[in-house]
């Protein structure tokens, strides 16, 4: 597959734009069907998406913060699932700094020749996250894994399967095992019923060897290591704006054109009856106001990154709860909402205006939302700084 090289911010948004139009497309029927965007993902890859967040150094564009938001949140307006399939790349990819120089130029290098990193970090047991029963143990040259994950988001489309383990002195790291590893096996077995083709189901690890090579740092000190991992959240905040975004403009097309006017309504136009007038612009609002929220977060994120403290870092987390917050409500609400505007008619499958419920209240359960309540009001109230496992 040839892969083109993005060099620009202003680049990687006209390639989303362009994309996005297509993608949209087909995404009731994919979301009706369960059929995963492979197509979908071999575009993004060979216009060059998955190398746009590469530092310069290493020959990627390093896109800003605030790129990454649009790209995302356009993407997931158009279908979630392709947004999301791409957010662990991005959440892992800073990790390669962590490593040796040869690390890191080896797997940039393997991007921008069109290599995607998965995920495999999760398990669905009744444990905590982060309390892992898989089994990892040392070998020559490497290491060796056995074990069962979950939440696999993006394995099935990847080269590279991360997982999260701790070495002989308890230091966690993470350790990048190729798709085509003997032993590594990737299940379609995703049936949530929202965000149905991300494919985030089961990934079986049976003695599978991962290479020292390919074994990174989970985190290094300072507040650099710490700006690197703000992209994770970020994303999933810009995916849940996309989703608000589109369920208005679809909430918008029916009401002006497929709604006829309550009995009651003293105008012709079911779009000109007061209440529905009032209750749209209260979503639009709210939209709006999620958008500022996340535009603000992405701007305190390239901050973060120009002139990393620990006092800016604080302030991109602190901002990007704030969007998660505000973008995770917008879209679940507007979901729910807007059928009150439209009537029955609405709900028909034909239609496929129940995905964007299912799939913002599906992405919107990544992580508690409460916790993030709960941290954000533990420091502004009582000045205690959120913990680095907080999701904050």
């Amino acid at each position: 597959m040839s892969v083109s090289l993005i060099a620009s911010d202003a680049q990687a948004r006209d390639v989303v734009d362009r994309l996005a139009v297509e993608f949209r497309e087909g995404a009731r029927e994919r979301d009706q069907q369960r059929v995963l965007p492979a197509k979908e993902i071999e575009q993004l890859t060979s216009a060059g998406f998955f190398g746009i967040t590469v530092p310069r150094a290493h020959g990627g564009a390093e896109v800003s913060a605030a790129t990454v938001v649009h790209c995302f949140r356009v993407l997931a307006a158009a279908d979630p699932s392709i947004a999301q399939i791409p957010q662990n790349h991005f959440c892992w990819l800073p990790l390669f700094s962590n490593g040796t120089p040869e690390q890191a130029r080896f797997f940039h290098a393997r991007i921008l020749a069109g290599d995607r990193i998965g995920n495999a970090h999760s398990e669905d047991t009744r444990k905590r996250a982060f309390d892992y029963e898989h089994r990892l143990e040392r070998v020559e040259g490497g290491w060796r894994m056995t074990g069962r994950k979950f939440y696999s988001t993006g394995a099935i489309f990847a080269q590279w399967i991360p997982f999260i383990g701790d070495d002989e002195a308890g230091r966690p790291h993470m350790f990048f095992a190729h798709a085509e590893s003997p032993g590594l096996k990737v299940v379609n077995d995703w049936s949530g019923m929202g965000q149905r083709t991300t494919a985030s189901g089961t990934t079986l690890f049976d003695q599978v060897h991962v290479p020292d090579a390919h074994v990174l740092p989970f985190a290094s000190e300072g507040p650099a290591n710490q700006s690197r991992r703000l992209l994770a959240s970020l994303i999933h905040a810009a995916i849940d704006q996309g989703i608000a975004e589109e369920v208005l403009d679809d909430a918008r097309r029916y009401i002006l054109h497929e709604n006829r006017p309550w009995i009651d309504n003293p105008h012709d136009e079911h779009a000109r009856e007061p209440f529905v007038v009032q209750e749209f612009g209260s979503y639009a609002v709210q939209v709006r106001t999620a958008a500022l929220s996340l535009r603000n977060a992405a701007e305190r994120v390239d901050e973060a990154w120009a002139a990393p403290s620990d006092r800016s870092v604080l302030e991109a987390r602190l901002a990007i709860a704030d969007a998660r917050l505000n973008c995770g409500d917008a879209a679940t609400t507007l979901a729910d909402r807007f059928f009150t505007l439209t009537g029955a008619r609405a709900t028909l499958e034909a239609r496929g205006l129940d995905r964007h419920w299912r799939n913002a209240r599906t992405h919107s359960l990544h992580d508690p939302l409460r916790w993030k309540l709960y941290h954000l009001g533990n420091y502004h109230l009582n000045g205690v700084v959120p913990g680095p496992r907080t999701y904050i």
